[in-house]
């Protein structure tokens, strides 16, 4: 004998040392004489990890095999290998043959001494160590049942031979063994009552009915009720049943593979996972399903739970892999193989006998069942959970699944994906295994964590990505993800073909999904993020049967983890978002289907509908109205975007829907999408019948970023378009105007500008026009000198808005109220300012909280607290750099001028105060604010020397705007780290550098 697996692999009854050579040994055996492709056998000798360099490390390893067993057995055969034996050589092929001629023998004599000679031939369990692995499993598993149908054969030859009691001797272990294998019960009553023992025959059929009974709640078959009765006829000698073996001849394609999974290794981030998992296990009492989207790494949990419920296996542990299976039917039988090959005899069964397997194999074990990749087949695999827990109560088991299996007592553990850090972290080990000379960098961390938000931050598919190291940067491959999933392929021979791509991964779930719920995932991808059941509908379109209901697909998109449902804990309506990859792969299915135009303009549609009924920023729901339109902002991107090209007019009454908001929260992109929608329109008419607006919503956005001329233009372009004087949109074209003649200081026509929107307003029944016309009335009034009257219409405002109770109006009321009154009542002023900081804060209105904390930190600069005044005055600058906004960032820096003198930074005031007089974007100083810096700069000069403040103010004139903002940040960081200063200079100027901001 030549080559033994029949047990330990040997060759010539000589133990093989090496493993690796052992394993491929085997798996060459388990199908002899034919060929295996290299990649395959590389996968299956090195499942943990491939060499580096594969081809070279098999060619290696089969010369150290041919140096055991010999040249002449192990041949190079494209594409790979295959081991040529003669029968007599390889131990499986002479039991197969031996068992072949003893049921083709001539008598039961010759029958016997074949049988004996090939039970024989085994000397332990088939493929001993590699039996649970795949490919040696199915044939193992083959065997091993080949193996129990010989040995029962051998006790029909007993029989047969007239040894009645040799054959009940022969059974007592074998039933011992398999105590629910009914045909050596059977055999075994049969012998009994030929060996004239009729009592010990039907006590052996009692017995064994009690204990299914008791052990499994099922009767007895109908085998072994015709023998108890024909041993209580008295009918002599009955024949003995047959024992229908398996067919001996190899099974190329076995069809219920499944395996034991090897150990995951390191599980980055999920510390807090296992230990949950772990609990959950051992407090259950019913199934434990771990559910999430393919890739989250719900296997590499369950695989690496075993070792930390040691108490819940006492008896065992397998992992069935369900993936392999193709319908319901074929759950049972592949649980049955796995489990009776974990006891080394069984094997698989017809559906109609596995599920008794299953319940025989388990039954009174503290055993540990994991069903994993259960989502295909979950009706299938829900009874046969179900069956077990109810029979078998000392068995946990644990199911993985894209979805809930819908049992009694199934306790869900949802599997999320990583936090950021882990993430990262991950992508990061697993880029340097890949690529060794892969670093986190303070120049590429920022681009991992992207790569990480837009691959979901799935194990999976950052694994996938980190090996594109090799070839990509971070920030190529960012640039490619998600829509390239198919860029994303594993390295790793051994990967599942499902988990070899991250398109192959989101496929999976995909196919599951009826045609109806695909047409209407699909359709979702057009959005950009969440959105809300009322959107979903808007763009699913017209059902084509009952199932598509939205409402009911989305529950099950949900379920199966391929849509994620957000609660809101404030009782707002539920929001859903696909998932980055499930929507890149759902968009390709849409444009494959053609109907990608279709639902984007649905999706615009929904978008213009949504802005029309909540950009109306007027009432006292204004501030949940706020919350709406910044929880859509990526959708109306996503439609403006669209419509931009494919409608024009429809992408216009978007953005002029947005007016109010564009005021209130400053998104440079509300203004760059109006600007963008000009350029697109051959001539001002072919915006739409929105197109006033959409120029007034441009100029705000140039009065905002400085260029004040080029606002005044678009002004006039927008009146224009205007269809007479009392035309609805002339309200937003009067307040924009009001502001740009103000910055620029042209009081007048600001003053004229808001008693025409207080007119239009009252018209209209606007009340948010009539406040905002009212604020600014009272500001001119102030900048203009007249104080008294600016207090007297501050404070009827005031009054007013309490009145109204409108959330947005509140902020602007406080601030104007103490903005009139900085030369009279400066603590007064700034108990007003501040109240109107906080207001603004709590609604999110960006503008008004702006303007309060440049007035602000003045104020706390006056009353002798430069270090809360610097700290105000950086939140200030920071505020407008992030709003775009140029036009009020030189508003606030004039303050920190202002500031930098009080405290004797004298050299250091004088450079900003030089870039100042350098910009050439917003509104310059005018009236008595010019006078005053005018002031402060004589100060400065007399304190400091002429030759030193021209000298910084060349330095600060010679800075780009940014650097001249820097440079202020840098000089108010080194006040904030300074003990405060005492008192005013008492060459200081005695109020603030106040500057028109409204």
């Amino acid at each position: 004998m030549r080559l033994r697996v029949l047990g330990a692999v040997a060759v010539d009854d000589r133990p093989v040392r090496s493993a690796r050579v052992r394993r491929l040994l085997a798996l060459l055996a388990v199908r002899p004489g034919e060929v295996h492709a290299a990649d395959q056998l590389v996968e299956h000798v090195w499942p943990a990890e491939p060499p580096r360099h594969a081809d070279a490390a098999l060619h290696s390893l089969v010369s150290r095999a041919r140096g055991v067993i010999g040249e002449d057995a192990l041949l190079t055969r494209p594409p790979g290998y295959l081991l040529q034996l003669a029968d007599a050589d390889l131990d499986t092929t002479l039991f197969v043959r031996l068992v072949e001629r003893a049921r083709a023998a001539d008598g039961p004599a010759e029958a016997a001494v074949l049988l004996d000679e090939a039970l024989a031939l085994w000397r332990g369990p088939a493929f001993a160590e590699f039996a649970d692995e795949d490919p040696v499993r199915p044939e193992a598993v083959r065997l091993t049942e080949l193996r129990a149908s010989a040995e029962d054969e051998r006790v029909v030859a007993d029989l047969d031979l007239g040894r009645p009691e040799a054959a009940v001797a022969r059974l007592d272990p074998m039933i011992a063994a398999e105590p629910f294998r009914e045909r050596r019960r059977e055999l075994l009553v049969g012998a009994l009552h030929r060996a004239g023992r009729a009592a010990d025959a039907l006590a052996a059929v009692a017995a064994y009915r009690r204990t299914l009974a008791d052990e499994l709640g099922l009767d007895p078959g109908p085998e072994l009720a015709r023998l108890e009765a024909a041993v209580l006829a008295g009918t002599p000698e009955p024949e003995p049943p047959p024992v229908p073996g398996p067919r001996p001849s190899p099974d190329p394609a076995p069809r219920f593979p499944s395996s034991r999974p090897a150990d995951p290794g390191e599980l980055v981030g999920r510390d807090e996972a296992l230990a949950s998992l772990a609990e959950a296990l051992r407090a259950a009492r019913g199934p434990v399903t771990l559910v999430g989207p393919g890739g989250v790494g719900k296997t590499s949990l369950a695989r690496r739970v075993l070792a930390s419920v040691d108490e819940l296996r006492a008896d065992g542990s397998v992992v069935a892999e369900l993936a392999t299976v193709r319908d319901d039917a074929e759950v049972a039988p592949l649980v049955a193989a796995a489990l009776l090959a974990e006891r080394t005899s069984g094997a698989p069964a017809p559906q109609e006998d596995a599920r008794r397997q299953v319940l025989d194999a388990l039954h009174g074990r503290r055993f540990l069942l994991v069903l994993d990749n259960a989502e295909h087949v979950a009706g299938g695999t829900a009874a046969l959970v179900e069956a077990v827990t109810e029979h078998c109560p000392g068995t946990t088991v644990l199911v993985t699944s894209r979805e809930p299996l819908g049992v009694t007592g199934e306790q869900v553990c949802p599997v999320v994906p990583l936090e950021t850090d882990a993430a990262v972290a991950l992508f990061a080990r697993r880029a340097a295994a890949a690529s060794p000379g892969f670093v986190l960098t303070p120049g590429n961390t920022a681009l991992v964590a992207e790569a990480c938000r837009r691959l979901d931050r799935l194990p999976l598919a950052l694994e996938l990505a980190a090996a594109r190291m090799r070839a990509l940067s971070p920030a190529e491959l960012v640039e490619r993800l998600p829509s390239q999933l198919r860029l994303l392929r594993s390295p790793r021979r051994v990967a599942e073909r499902r988990h070899r791509t991250l398109h192959a991964v989101v496929d999976w779930s995909y196919q599951l999904l009826s045609p109806g719920e695909q047409a209407l995932l699909d359709r979702w991808s057009v959005f950009a993020g969440s959105f809300t059941l009322p959107a979903a509908e808007a763009v699913a379109g017209p059902a084509d049967g009952p199932e598509e209901d939205p409402d009911g697909v989305l529950a099950d998109l949900v379920d199966r983890c391929l849509v994620v449902a957000t609660l809101d804990p404030d009782g707002g309506p539920t929001r859903y978002c696909l998932l980055e990859t499930v929507r890149a792969y759902a968009r390709e299915r849409l444009e494959a289907r053609g109907e990608a135009d279709e639902a984007r303009d649905r999706h615009a549609r929904w978008a213009a509908r949504f802005v029309a009924a909540t950009g109306e920023l007027n009432g006292r729901d204004t501030d949940r109205r706020m919350r709406a339109i910044a929880g859509e902002w990526n959708e109306l991107r996503a439609a403006v975007d669209h419509a931009a090209h494919a409608d024009l007019p429809l992408a216009a009454t978007i953005v002029a829907g947005l007016v109010h908001y564009a005021d209130v929260a400053m998104p440079p992109e509300a203004f760059g999408w109006a600007e963008r929608l000009l350029a697109a329109a051959p001539e001002p008419a072919a915006v739409g019948p929105d197109g006033a607006t959409v120029f007034a919503v441009a100029a705000a956005g140039a009065r905002f970023g400085g260029d004040l001329d080029r606002a005044g233009a678009l002004l006039e372009r927008a009146t224009a378009l205007l269809a007479g004087p009392d035309d609805p949109q002339a309200r937003h074209v009067a307040f924009v105007r009001g502001e740009c003649e103000l910055l620029a200081g042209r009081i007048d026509a600001s003053a004229a500008a808001g008693h025409e929107l207080a007119r239009l307003g009252r018209a209209a029944g606007d009340d948010r026009a009539v406040a905002l016309a009212l604020s600014n009335l009272a500001l001119v009034a102030a900048y203009a000198g007249d104080g008294a009257a600016a207090i007297r219409q501050a404070d009827a405002l005031q009054r007013w808005c309490t009145e109204l109770g409108d959330p947005l109006l509140a902020p602007w009321a406080s601030y104007a109220a103490g903005e009139v009154r900085t030369e009279t009542d400066p603590d007064a002023a700034l108990a007003l300012v501040e109240e109107g900081l906080r207001l603004a804060r709590d609604v999110g209105d960006r503008y008004a909280l702006g303007v309060a904390l440049v007035t602000a930190a003045s104020l706390r600069a006056r009353r002798g607290d430069p270090v809360a005044a610097a700290r105000l005055a950086t939140e200030t600058l920071e505020h407008w750099r992030g709003a775009g906004n140029r036009t009020h960032q030189w508003v606030g820096l004039r303050h920190v001028v202002e500031l930098l003198a009080r405290v004797e930074r004298d050299e250091e005031a004088a450079e900003l105060l030089g870039g100042l007089a350098a910009r050439r974007t917003g509104g310059q100083a005018y009236g008595a604010d010019a006078r005053r810096l005018s002031d402060l700069r004589e100060q400065l000069v007399r304190r400091a020397g002429d030759a030193v403040v021209a000298a910084a103010e060349a330095r600060g004139a010679a800075l780009a705007d940014d650097a001249l903002v820097d440079l202020a940040r840098a000089r108010l960081a080194a006040m904030t780290g300074a003990p405060a200063a005492g008192g005013r200079h008492e060459d200081a100027p005695t109020s603030p550098a106040r500057s028109p901001q409204r």
